[in-house]
C-alpha cells in the first residue's frame, strides 16, 4: 500500500506504479518476451543463409532442390536442438521427460526453423519458374542477409538505442551476414 501525504491509504494499482517506472532501456529478459527465443531465430537465419549461399555455388543444385534441402535442414536441426535440450534437461534434471517437456521445448526452439521461412520463398518462385535459378537463389541470400540486419535493428530498438545504435547495429549485422556468405563461398 501506498500512502500520499494526509492521504488515507489506499492499495496502489499496478498501472500506476507502471507509469512511475521509466526505464531507458529495455532489458532483454522484457524485450524478448514476443518472441522468447531470439538466439534461435538468429542462429536459424545464420545457418539458413549459409546454406543458400554454398548451395547457390553448386551448379548442379536447382532452387526446387535447395528449398527441399533447407526446409529439411532446418526441420532437423530443430529436432536436433529439441533432443538435444531434453536430454540435458533430463540428465540434469534427474527426472524422467514429460509430454509437456517435450511441447515447451519444441515450441521455445521453434524459431529456428522459423528462420528458414523467408529464404524459402524466393527458392519456391524459383521452383515455379515465376524467377530463374540465380535470381531465387541470389534473392533468397539477400532476405537472409536483410533478416540478420533487421534483427540487429529490433533488438537495438527494443534495448532504447538511438539512431547511432541503430544504425551501428545495422552495420554490425550487415558484415556478420556478409562474412557468413563470404566465407560460404570461399569454401570449396
Amino acid at each position: 500500500m501506498i500512502a500520499a501525504h494526509g492521504a488515507s491509504a489506499r492499495p496502489a494499482r499496478r498501472s500506476d506504479l507502471l507509469k512511475a517506472m521509466r526505464f531507458k532501456y529495455v532489458p532483454s529478459r522484457v524485450a524478448g518476451k514476443r518472441s522468447p527465443n531470439l538466439a534461435a531465430v538468429i542462429y536459424g537465419t545464420i545457418l539458413a543463409t549459409a546454406g543458400v549461399a554454398s548451395m547457390h555455388e553448386s551448379d548442379s543444385v536447382t532452387s526446387s532442390r535447395a528449398l527441399g534441402v533447407l526446409l529439411s535442414t532446418g526441420a532437423v536441426i530443430w529436432a536436433a536442438r529439441v533432443y538435444a535440450y531434453l536430454l540435458a534437461e533430463r540428465l540434469q534434471g534427474k527426472r524422467c521427460m514429460q509430454a509437456e517437456d517435450v511441447r515447451r521445448v519444441g515450441t521455445r526452439e521453434w524459431p529456428i526453423f522459423q528462420a528458414t521461412l523467408p529464404l524459402s520463398l524466393p527458392l519456391a518462385l524459383g521452383a515455379l519458374g515465376v524467377l530463374g535459378e540465380d535470381a531465387a537463389f541470389s534473392i533468397a541470400t539477400v532476405v537472409g542477409v536483410a533478416m540478420l540486419i533487421g534483427w540487429g535493428v529490433v533488438f537495438s530498438h527494443r534495448a532504447g538505442h538511438g539512431t547511432a545504435g541503430l544504425v551501428g547495429a545495422a552495420a554490425v549485422n550487415s558484415l556478420v551476414g556478409l562474412l557468413i556468405v563470404g566465407l560460404e563461398l570461399a569454401i570449396p
